[in-house]
């Protein structure tokens, strides 16, 4: 976040940006240290913690789900790519120090130290020369480290040990020896896993609200300015500059995704990849087939259209752009209330309540969950009314496992039933955590982004997506922004992360 150019807040909005973005605690009492990170074991038959980053080495024990633990380094398994699956961290867990695999950790609490860059280096998207290369940092810039990284030993390049440092609330890699540490490691909570901000902006750190945050106002000139360095073609500017105007206290973030408009069109027409209902007039359809019983593939420019951000960059529609990890302070049962209240879900056990925790247990928005839920079975059905599979009474209110062959609904029961959802409650908590491990942790982490997943490469564009109801996140946002104006939420400092495409039409348009 750029310190005198992106928002105006005033003491009051300070306070719960900074209650929501991060949650500090006491600073070391020595200067430059390296600061250690905390997370949680997130796997229901527990995590082994190993003696070096491999599979196949020595068991030092073994953690139970839910485990908290100090991770000190991130070990990167392979040259190019920053999957999960192939990172380990090295941690303390129960007083035992060893190695775990990332993909079985989650709630990551970051430390935070300041740094400064020493000479003129290049950033990267993970740990080693051979990933991808995201910049460059000029000498004497700013940056905050969170955690050290080892790279591939190959891929070291001029430094055996890395830094993954956060700008904004983005994170990006950069060898050791071109940083010096600067000052006092502090413990902070990790927003989300979403980028924002512009790579040369001043990362929010632990700094006092007063100091980390300008209460001026932003001119015309300093926002024009902070699009064009986020990287907002010019297509996109008139409705952010808009929305900016009406709610300066959003930030708006450009997430290049390095796909072009055309890959990712066809990719997502591709059989019944996109579905539109039958209710909505012909010409919104791609032949007679029906792929699920009133849902027909969806014309190409259909799909085009709602896959076009910049469609839906007005006060209703940017929900869907919204980051959907868990954030107590507006999150509440009051909101979510609002959103199941003209739905048959309370009704059949279903209540904010059940929506809250299941959103605090799994770090996931309980008001994401109530529109999802709301989307999927709101108007009644048999996945929330408790029918009876193989004997047992099951719900499923996600409608998660719900596709395929002729009857999807039964589909999606049989999958609860094997889940062992026999309960609203364990329906809605099962969901949450599956939607938390299988989408948000996966950088599906938006509405936008579980519908049209252009955030995990090209090759998997029209792949791994929730839903293929192609207006689902039209749907779902405007769940989202009848609540939050009720409550007042939209005072709030909401990040909105919006993609943008490369080769993009000058517009799109329904038929």
């Amino acid at each position: 976040m750029k310190r005198n150019a992106i928002i105006k807040l005033n003491a009051g909005i300070i306070a719960v940006f900074f209650a929501v973005m991060m949650i500090a605690f006491a600073s070391a009492s020595f200067a430059a240290s390296m600061p250690d990170a905390s997370g949680r074991i997130n796997s229901s038959d527990g995590a082994i913690l190993r003696k070096s980053s491999s599979t196949g080495s020595a068991k030092v024990s073994v953690m139970d789900d839910n485990t908290t633990i100090t991770i000190h380094k991130e070990v990167f398994k392979s040259k190019t790519s920053t999957a999960k699956k192939n990172k380990w961290y090295y941690v303390t867990a129960n007083g035992k120090k060893g190695y775990v695999r990332a993909d079985l950790v989650d709630n990551i609490q970051y430390g935070s130290v300041k740094g400064t860059v020493k000479a003129k280096i290049k950033y990267y998207s993970g740990a080693g020369t051979k990933m991808k290369k995201k910049g460059t940092f000029k000498k004497g810039k700013s940056v905050t480290v969170v955690l050290k990284a080892a790279p591939v030993k190959s891929t070291k390049g001029s430094s055996s040990t890395w830094y993954k440092v956060r700008s904004g609330s983005k994170y990006y890699y950069v060898a050791s020896d071109k940083v010096k540490l600067t000052e006092n490691a502090v413990q902070i909570q990790d927003p989300a896993p979403a980028p924002a901000a512009d790579p040369s902006a001043p990362a929010v750190t632990n700094e006092p609200a007063n100091d980390a945050v300008s209460t001026e106002p932003v001119t015309d000139e300093q926002f024009a300015q902070y699009l064009d360095n986020e990287g907002f073609p010019d297509s996109y500017k008139v409705r952010l500059t808009e929305l900016h105007k009406a709610h300066p206290n959003w930030v708006f973030a450009a997430y290049k995704t390095d796909v072009a408009w055309s890959t990712a069109l066809s990719r997502q027409t591709r059989g019944s990849t996109s579905l539109v209902s039958g209710s909505f007039p012909s010409s919104y359809r791609d032949g007679k087939k029906q792929y699920e019983k009133g849902w027909y593939k969806a014309s190409s420019k259909v799909v085009a259209y709602y896959m076009d951000p910049r469609n839906f960059l007005n006060e209703t529609s940017i929900y869907m752009f919204e980051d959907l990890t868990f954030k107590k302070q507006y999150q509440t049962a009051s909101v979510v209330s609002a959103i199941l209240s003209p739905t048959k879900l309370p009704a059949n056990g279903f209540t904010a309540g059940i929506f809250v925790k299941a959103g605090e247990l799994s770090n996931v928005s309980p008001v994401f969950l109530a529109s999802r839920a709301r989307q999927e079975t709101g108007n009644g059905s048999d996945a929330v009314t408790g029918t009876k599979v193989l004997g047992t009474k099951v719900y499923n209110c996600f409608n998660i496992g719900a596709f395929g062959g002729t009857n999807p609904l039964y589909n999606g029961l049989l999958y609860a039933y094997a889940k062992g959802w026999t309960t609203p409650q364990k329906a809605v908590e099962g969901g949450a955590k599956e939607l938390s491990k299988n989408y948000i942790s996966q950088g599906q982490y938006t509405g936008y982004y579980q519908r049209f997943n252009v955030r995990n490469g090209a090759n998997k564009v029209g792949t791994h997506q929730y839903m293929t109801n192609i207006m689902a996140p039209y749907s779902e946002a405007a769940s989202t922004k009848t609540s939050y104006t009720k409550y007042g939420i939209t005072s709030q400092p909401l990040v909105f992360e919006i993609p943008i495409y490369e080769g993009m039409p000058a517009s799109t348009k329904l038929p």
